[in-house]
């Protein structure tokens, strides 16, 4: 009687042992799988914040496409209006994405050997040129817009 309730003893101490030895496992698995899920999360955090400033450069565009074609009166006044729109200005809002000075960038543009203009913090199409110049050449998303993941990139350049 007393070998087996000795061997009782033995067998339950043996399941509880391996309902230990579960237990972290899946406590690992689970571990494992919120760290997963917090990288994505803060992935598609990225993305939301790519896709905001997307929404905002095209409603700009639409905002200014509207005021372009109600403001002009004749065909001339339509070419002259669309052409400095698309040549000259260029907002840096718009290009910069983070925050950091378009000195600075252009200084790492410079050093990255993309950029030939200036250091005079103006973002202008040599600057932009030079942002897709660089996008392509390092793997990134060549669409001339200084986010996140360009800038990582780019300021290891700088000193």
């Amino acid at each position: 009687m007393l070998l087996r309730l000795l061997a009782v003893f033995i067998l339950c101490l043996g399941l509880s042992g391996c309902a230990t030895t579960q237990n972290k496992t899946q406590n690992e698995q689970l571990t494992s799988r919120v760290t997963e899920l917090e990288k994505k999360l803060e992935s598609k955090d990225a993305e939301i914040v790519d896709l905001q400033y997307e929404v905002k450069d095209l409603t700009s565009k639409v905002g200014s496409s509207k005021s372009v074609v109600s403001d002009q009166a004749s065909e001339e006044s339509v070419e002259q209006g669309s052409a400095g729109k698309s040549s000259h200005a260029f907002d840096s809002s718009a290009i910069i994405r983070v925050h950091v000075n378009p000195e600075k960038v252009q200084t790492a543009l410079k050093a990255a050997g993309v950029y030939t203009g200036p250091l005079d913090g103006k973002i202008g199409p040599g600057t932009k040129a030079a942002i897709i110049e660089f996008q392509k050449s390092h793997g990134l998303k060549a669409d001339g817009v200084l986010g996140k993941k360009t800038w990582e990139e780019l300021k290891t350049f700088l000193n």
